[in-house]
């Protein structure tokens, strides 16, 4: 049996992000193809992902059984995904004037597993320089979505447990980027159904093993899905918007 609870797991808004982030970058290859109007609300459907990202990446920090092997995931992948992030947006194998969003998140996890070894030895002042030095990096290196996105990240931890302060810190963060940013406003919708659950099946007490390291083979697999998933869409539409201009 399963346990059902009402609101969205954590994988349902996994696949929201991903679904609103293919179908922002899917208007990016197809622009100057599609009509402005279907080009336009395309975009602004992609608006939503990387609130959601933000969101799903502190639950990730609260919940990972080692936080030095999510950064190197996040570090490989930001890797990873550079050429054909430069591809399907510039046009170009090696683009150094701004990088994808896995910079972004990779930034922001450092930031909050640096900020909360400080305050756990006491030193709020090198705290407050951690979150300085990231927000500047940020913007150094040109990530996507800036310091302003790493901001969004550290917001969303320090109102973690303050939910209608989190979903206030999201709100303004969005409207302060400008252009069509403020509609990841949305976001803050299915982030407010969601029930603090992980997705998949709950097991039973009596669950045997081979049941439990079958469920974690498969658990392994969707979350490895979800890393890969990004340099591989933007690999094929990079392509797609090649071929097709």
């Amino acid at each position: 049996m399963t346990e059902k609870t009402k609101g969205l797991s954590g994988l349902a808004l996994k696949w929201i992000a991903v679904v609103t982030m293919f179908v922002d970058h899917l208007a990016i290859a197809l622009a100057g193809i599609i009509p402005s109007g279907a080009y336009d609300g395309m975009r602004i459907v992609g608006r939503l992902a990387f609130p959601l990202f933000c969101f799903l990446l502190v639950e990730g920090f609260y919940h990972t059984g080692n936080i030095r092997k999510y950064l190197i995931r996040l570090g490989v992948f930001a890797l990873i995904s550079e050429i054909p992030f430069d591809f399907l947006l510039f046009g170009r194998v090696v683009y150094m004037g701004y990088q994808n969003v896995f910079f972004t998140l990779f930034t922001g996890l450092l930031l909050l597993y640096l900020y909360n070894r400080f305050l756990g030895n006491v030193q709020p002042i090198y705290a407050a320089m951690t979150l300085i030095s990231m927000l500047c990096l940020a913007f150094v290196i040109q990530c996507d979505y800036g310091a302003e996105g790493v901001l969004l990240i550290f917001l969303i931890y320090f109102f973690h447990y303050r939910p209608v302060a989190m979903m206030v810190s999201i709100a303004v963060v969005m409207a302060v980027m400008g252009g069509i940013e403020p509609f990841g406003i949305l976001a803050i919708v299915p982030i407010a159904f969601y029930n603090g659950r992980r997705g998949g099946r709950v097991m039973e007490e009596e669950t045997n093993e081979k049941d439990m390291a079958r469920d974690f083979r498969k658990g392994l697999a969707a979350k490895y899905f979800f890393y890969c998933f990004y340099p591989l869409h933007l690999a094929v539409l990079g392509v797609l918007k090649y071929l097709l201009h």
